[in-house]
């Protein structure tokens, strides 16, 4: 059996070593990052969204308008008589909302157009 506790003091004190014994790395340089690549590189791969500014602004005022639409409608068949009508637009608006909430945080994975003339 060996006696590891007298090689830990041998290795630190090896040039290049850290206390623990393990062999230092070269610092990366000041430009990049910790994968390697080039902070700009980085930076746009990090920024790269899966749909354009404009259409999420599109998508995102049409389902807006859904959510009002259907949340006036569902109010207004609450107070006119319709209960379970009146329940259901307002369940659909706040369905509706909640995708135009993830339109507006980019967290929508697709844009669905929905549109009933």
């Amino acid at each position: 059996m060996t006696d590891d506790i007298s090689a830990a003091p041998q290795r630190a004190a090896m040039p290049g070593a850290t206390a623990a014994g393990m062999p230092r790395t070269a610092a990366a340089p000041p430009g990049a990052t910790a994968a390697g690549m080039p902070r700009s590189a980085a930076a746009a791969t990090a920024r790269r969204q899966p749909y354009s500014d404009g259409k999420r602004l599109a998508y995102g005022l049409l389902w807006a308008g859904w959510t009002v639409v259907l949340t006036i409608a569902g109010f207004g068949l609450l107070f006119g008589g319709q209960v379970l009508a009146g329940l259901v637009a307002l369940a659909l608006a706040a369905l509706a909302g909640r995708y135009d909430y993830r339109i507006w945080t980019w967290r929508a994975r697709r844009l669905l157009f929905f549109l009933i003339f």
